[in-house]
């Protein structure tokens, strides 16, 4: 038993803390701009921010709308293609294409008779042309939308039930998605002209998948949660955060659990350079870890950031940026305390240092975080009665 102890506490002292900073660092105030109406999804290529909409017409469409830096339109598309469509997940690959992600039925013609011509119609009477049926929305479904606007591809893959896709990742050879199919976590790839891999299965219902980094290597990596056994290793905790790296194959190359005794953990938000965030719960204690990992998932940092709700993470510009919701003082940042759940953006230089905090009044739950270097970090997040906005980390 002993030996045991020793060896966790060895093992927990290998875990780099983030450094404290040498002092406070002051919340400065962001900026929150409204986006076009239904906006669910948000993307920055340059100058040009992207929203994603999915409306009803018809049909069930996916509406994209770029504008500028001074809220003009530069362009807008709808995806339509006579049935229902509609898109859960967006990215852009290394040549600003956007990637689009979802589910979509396909176009079911209906049987007609043969027409008989010269037939006596005496009252003039127009006979309108029958509407085309739905089909169930079980095709897995990708576009790319080029970066003014042209739709390049659709590509749908049949699967035997409705996919929900969580996540997607690109790049210059192809994409990976993530997603639930009948409650199982699944992931897929596929090529830049849109054909499809095998679609794999990770573990049960007991497992979960939030993030995907498609890698330059051809491997991917996955960042969830799993409540079961996976690749041969148990569950430490009550639910544990998993980071899985697939081979160029797809099978599963090494895993890695982040546990807490008696209390669950989870990956809600990663990229390709392993910065990852996500819920560590202990009894009535919520705290959002963000860890930065190498590629052998070996953490380099970590920081624990008492917390509420949920988070994003994103790394750019030689900085790793946390968004989160938060209610109560954090070490290291004065002038913050909030009344109520409020959303902060939090900075940390490459050693995990906290070198700046931003607030941004009225919003509440992180939804994604992007960088250009035209605009620097932006994000869309959602206020309490759901609505969203679009921020920025420079104040008007």
């Amino acid at each position: 038993m002993k030996r045991v102890l020793l060896i966790a506490l060895a093992a927990a002292l290998s875990i780099p803390a983030a450094a404290a900073a040498p002092k406070a660092i002051p919340v400065q105030l962001g900026s929150i701009y409204s986006p076009p109406a239904g906006t669910e999804l948000f993307l920055q290529s340059g100058k040009s921010s992207i929203f994603i909409a999915n409306i009803n017409g018809k049909s069930a469409d996916i509406q994209v709308t770029a504008l500028d830096l001074s809220g003009n339109q530069l362009w807008q598309r709808i995806i339509d293609s006579g049935a229902d469509e509609i898109a859960t997940a967006a990215t852009l690959d290394p040549q600003g294409n956007i990637w689009l992600a979802g589910s979509a039925a396909l176009v079911t013609a209906i049987e007609t008779s043969t027409p008989i011509t010269g037939i006596d119609n005496p009252d003039a009477v127009i006979i309108e042309t029958p509407p085309v049926l739905r089909g169930d929305m079980k095709n897995l479904a990708l576009w790319k939308i080029s970066t003014t606007g042209e739709i390049l591809g659709s590509y749908l893959s049949p699967l035997k039930s409705v996919p929900l896709v969580t996540a997607l990742s690109a790049t210059n050879s192809g994409v990976a998605v993530i997603g639930s199919l009948d409650s199982k976590p699944f992931v897929i790839t596929a090529t830049t002209s849109g054909t499809y891999g095998k679609l794999i299965s990770i573990g049960t219902s007991k497992t979960e998948l939030n993030a995907v980094a498609r890698n330059s290597d051809g491997t991917i990596s996955l960042f969830g949660s799993s409540a079961e056994t996976l690749a041969g290793k148990k569950v430490a905790g009550i639910r544990d955060g998993v980071l899985i790296k697939l081979s160029k194959t797809s099978s599963i190359a090494s895993l890695v659990r982040s546990s807490v005794l008696k209390g669950s953990r989870s990956w809600i938000s990663g990229d390709a350079t392993n910065l990852l965030s996500g819920p560590v719960i202990t009894g009535k204690s919520v705290e959002t870890a963000i860890t930065k990992f190498n590629s052998a998932f070996a953490p380099t940092w970590t920081l624990r950031i008492p917390s509420v709700g949920p988070s994003a993470t994103l790394s750019a510009n030689g900085n790793s940026y946390l968004a989160l919701t938060s209610r109560a003082a954090i070490t290291g940042i004065s002038g913050w305390k909030p009344s109520q759940p409020s959303l902060l953006v939090i900075t940390f230089d490459s050693k995990g240092v906290i070198k700046a905090a931003t607030a941004l009044p009225g919003l509440v739950n992180p939804i994604s975080l992007h960088y250009s270097s035209t605009r620097g970090v932006t994000g869309l997040a959602s206020a309490a009665d759901g609505t969203v906005s679009i921020f920025t980390l420079v104040s008007r």
